[in-house]
């Protein structure tokens, strides 16, 4: 490996680590919460919850015209360029803003004649997501992980908080619930306004028509993408509503909290990645570059859906209640699907960083539509088990779809074996899984436990020489010697 493409490679690790930081506190601490959840919550009650964020999480990027994406791509380009990046940031809030208040009337307004559960908590949720999204991508546009990762913790420490405040202290359940999550949001959003010091960037005044279509050009065909990625990952709390109940949805939610995991830990590379391909998206050397991170990547990420595998039936019951207990048996098809996600991940960085966002929607509407058949065909005789399969089965044919797209523009050359010995691991570990007998968890977790050290020898190299080259700075530090990275 060249001295540039290790400093590629470092970069990337030391930005994945960074963003990690601020996601744990969101992702991983708020799955603690799962325990609370299922204790103090009851399964139709969680279910509502969890379908009212659904809809929040689509309401969002239509209402934006995902702009938040925008920013972020076209920031990249003008990093050292503070007025440009005035200009951008307030046209975008410009017409964010006037975007929020015109929903909010059309919500108001529908909201009177139809009656909306939580109907108040869901608008308040979806304008604090909204804020505090547009903020995150900016500092990540501004390439200050650092920012958005304190943003992610302030988050993930007000929403505990909150949490425990409101279902555990006061009792009040799906309110208190749904009450956290516009708090948390909030207090992100206060913070990145005055870490980033945006008062010095938006100026409302403000209105470059030009740039707003250029942003709109890009950002538009995000929507429907993010229509499809909804219609993939939460259609199917709708379809699991309408024909199980809420009740069942409660159950399926529950499941989904574990693969959350997994998509937590891949969103920490997922960014970083996304940056460092819009940086060396014109390297001469981009195919090699690329070949080799995506190679590492899966074998990275299999690797993490294996140790889960290996590891939840020997501590589910310590984060669900009795309740929600049959969500055991549906967590490893939702794993699968966040592994073939993770992989569908990894394409949409490359096509964010060509700028070719009307191919991330026409993949991303296919994948939709195979999503949405499954489950509406298979619910009615395998219950639960086929939104669980429908989303394995829809980012499959979207990850096998967007290789052979990206083949016109990269070439991406894949290590065959590792799928191989992937799909060979994973018939195994879901089959001990089943089984949860003590012996084969012990076996499960020694086989998978050795595989995962051979398959990743390569990242623990990276990771290696980053330490060592850390370790190397320090030291020279230490002896008055100035050193330029």
């Amino acid at each position: 490996m060249s001295a540039e493409s290790t400093k590629r490679s470092v970069s990337l690790v030391k930005n994945t680590l960074i963003i990690a930081f601020g996601k744990l506190s969101t992702q991983f601490l708020t799955f603690l919460l799962l325990p609370l959840y299922t204790t103090y919550l009851a399964t139709s009650e969680f279910g509502t919850v969890d379908l009212v964020m659904t809809y929040v999480t689509l309401l969002a990027p239509i209402i934006t015209v995902s702009l938040e994406m925008g920013v972020f791509r076209f920031l990249i380009d003008v990093r050292s360029d503070e007025e440009r990046q005035k200009r951008i940031i307030s046209t975008v809030v410009r017409f964010t803003a006037c975007m929020l208040a015109l929903a909010t009337a059309v919500y108001l307004l529908v909201w009177s004649f139809v009656n909306i559960p939580y109907g108040l908590y869901a608008l308040g949720a979806t304008v604090a997501v909204i804020v505090s999204n547009m903020f995150l991508q900016i500092a990540r546009g501004f390439g200050d992980n650092v920012k958005f990762a304190i943003g992610g913790m302030v988050a993930g420490v007000t929403t505990i908080a909150a949490n425990i405040l409101f279902i555990v202290v006061m009792g009040i359940g799906a309110r208190g619930m749904l009450t956290s999550t516009i708090l948390a949001n909030v207090a992100c959003a206060i913070y990145l306004f005055v870490a980033l010091k945006l008062y010095r960037y938006i100026d409302f005044c403000i209105h470059d028509k030009k740039l707003l279509r250029q942003l709109l050009g890009y950002s538009a065909p995000l929507v429907p993408n993010g229509a499809s990625w909804w219609a993939i990952n939460a259609a199917d709390r709708t379809i699991v509503a309408i024909f199980l109940g809420v009740a069942a949805n409660g159950i399926y939610a529950a499941a989904y909290r574990f693969p959350l995991v997994f998509n937590g830990l891949f969103s920490f590379f997922g960014m970083s990645w996304t940056e460092s391909a819009s940086v060396h998206i014109d390297s001469p050397d981009r195919d090699k570059f690329f070949s080799k991170t995506m190679n590492a990547s899966v074998k990275l990420f299999g690797s993490l859906g294996l140790v889960m595998l290996a590891g939840l039936p020997i501590v589910f019951n310590l984060f669900v209640g009795t309740a929600f207990r049959e969500a055991y048996l549906y967590i490893p098809l939702l794993i699968v699907g966040s592994f073939f996600n993770s992989i569908v991940g990894l394409y949409s960085a490359l096509y964010i960083a060509k700028k070719m966002t009307k191919q991330v929607m026409n993949t991303s509407i296919i994948a939709a539509v195979v999503s949405v058949a499954v489950s509406l065909v298979g619910i009615r005789f395998v219950g639960l088990y086929a939104p669980a399969a429908a989303m394995a089965v829809a980012f499959f044919a979207m990850a096998v779809y967007r290789h052979y797209d990206m083949k016109k523009y990269i070439t991406i050359r894949y290590e065959a074996k590792t799928f191989v010995v992937l799909a060979l691991l994973y018939a195994a570990a879901i089959t001990l899984y089943y089984m949860n007998t003590l012996a084969g968890n012990i076996a499960n977790i020694i086989i998978i436990g050795v595989a995962v050290l051979l398959l990743n020898r390569s990242v623990a190299v990276v990771l290696w020489k980053g330490v060592l080259s850390k370790g190397r700075e320090f030291t020279k530090r230490r002896r008055g010697v100035n050193v330029i990275i």
